[in-house]
């Protein structure tokens, strides 16, 4: 795999002058440049030709063969988009919940909005493409060193009417979020209230962000209305856990922040006395290899989310796609 960015890579020389007294008087040696933290590491046209690439190749293992894709998926994800895409393969195109699309697939050349700000690692490249569907999707692409291309680690679909703040220039760069970056909530608390927020049948309201968007609603309402149908035959609980390594954060123009989030859900369902058997959906069959379930079934997806969090008021829900990765029973 090439990548368009090319990267030199400069190796410090240890020289054994013991008792010599050089230092600064040998010419050359001297102290090292201070990291540039005010622009950003590659150009405008580099970034975008970044992006092409790796969501050209993240959309070829998609629709490659079961025997070629998982190899390819390796080279071009990462991270959560990696284990969602992974997850997406074992189930098919019908995994995704009804209504969203892989957000890999893309039909418009993509738009390059950031890039991480400094020279340190990793770097972060945000940039938006658009599904089949016309949603906007936003990507984010991450290089941990030098040594390693950039990969996309994260995608999700827009929802309707959403939108970002605006970030900074690209030749200026976006500061990656830390301790001192002006947010209303940082994002392990917002991840941590949204998660409780979700809970079935016993939420958390949650204080630091709005939970009546789109999706929030959704998986609200359709436990409801499965627990519901169990009606005295079977219970249900739900947990979301948030998966704290994937969390990645890019600060807006002004203040506040861009956090991209991935969590697991977890559904367990129980048969009571008087329920006699369960009869999963077409995925979990698939997954579990039964057509009926006698005890209980655990199902586990994830949900890929993505925040917009200001320096002051409440944080928002842009983006979710979700995906079941695992299925078991009884």
């Amino acid at each position: 795999m090439s990548s368009p960015a090319r990267y030199v890579v400069a190796g410090a020389l240890a020289l054994a002058l013991a008792g010599c007294g050089a230092g600064a008087s040998i010419v050359g040696v001297g102290d090292a440049p201070a990291q540039v933290t005010t622009t950003a590491p590659i150009g405008r046209d580099a970034a975008q030709k970044v992006a092409e690439r790796v969501l050209t190749q993240a959309a070829a293992a998609e629709a490659a063969p079961a025997a070629e894709a998982q190899k390819l998926r390796t080279a071009s994800l990462t991270g959560s988009a990696l284990a969602v895409a992974d997850a997406a393969a074992k189930l098919g195109s019908t995994a995704r919940r009804p209504g969203t699309t892989a957000p890999l697939t893309r039909t418009d050349p993509p738009k390059v909005l950031a890039v991480s700000r400094g020279t340190a690692w990793p770097r972060l490249i945000l940039v938006q493409s658009t599904n089949p569907d016309g949603a906007p999707v936003l990507n984010l692409l991450t290089s941990p060193d030098a040594a390693t291309p950039f990969r996309l680690s994260s995608s999700v679909t827009m929802q309707p009417g959403t939108e970002v703040a605006a970030l900074d220039p690209l030749d200026e760069g976006s500061p990656r979020v830390t301790d001192a970056t002006k947010l209303a909530v940082q994002p392990d608390e917002l991840l941590t209230e949204y998660a409780a927020s979700l809970a079935y049948p016993k939420p958390t309201p949650a204080k630091a962000v709005a939970t009546n968007d789109p999706f929030s609603t959704a998986v609200r309402a359709n436990a409801a209305a499965q627990a519901k149908a169990f009606g005295k035959l079977a219970t249900l609980q739900q947990k979301h856990t948030v998966h704290p390594v994937q969390t990645v954060s890019l600060a807006l123009k002004g203040g506040g922040a861009l956090v991209f989030a991935l969590l697991e859900r977890t559904d367990t369902i129980s048969l009571k006395p008087g329920g006699k058997s369960l009869t999963p959906s077409t995925e979990f069959q698939r997954l579990v290899g039964k057509k009926t379930l006698s005890r209980n079934a655990v199902l586990r997806s994830y949900e890929t989310v993505a925040f917009t969090v200001p320096a002051d008021g409440r944080a928002s829900v842009v983006g979710a796609d979700e995906v079941l990765f695992s299925a078991k029973g009884s």
